[in-house]
């Protein structure tokens, strides 16, 4: 009986020193990391964007990531700096539209509001 209850304290003893660590190396589905590399850059690129609804989204994203990484929960770290940083790619600017072909026919198109 004192062996298993040994036993048990040992393997918590293991676990309670390894999760820690290894919480903090933890990708979600954007392979994102909780540290403060990770933080600095976020805050960065949030910081460029223009004002708007989703910087203000990503903004509380990254505070609730460094909430997370103070109380100790990588895991919620890395998941609300995830989110930061797909707020901000959904912010990106889109790419230029791709120019119509030239007309046939020698007609013109009109011109729209510019």
């Amino acid at each position: 009986m004192l062996r298993k209850l040994l036993g048990a304290a040992a393997m918590a003893a293991t676990a309670y020193a390894f999760v820690p660590a290894y919480a903090a190396h933890v990708h979600v589905h954007a392979g994102v990391g909780c540290s403060s590399e990770s933080l600095a850059k976020a805050e960065g690129g949030v910081d460029a964007m223009a004002d708007g609804p989703g910087k203000l989204t990503a903004e509380r994203e990254i505070a609730q990531a460094q909430d997370a990484m103070l109380n100790g929960k990588m895991s919620g770290c890395a998941m609300h700096l995830g989110r930061a940083m797909r707020t901000e790619m959904a912010a990106a600017p889109a790419e230029p539209a791709q120019a119509w072909p030239q007309p046939k026919w020698g007609w013109k198109p009109l011109e729209g509001p510019r």
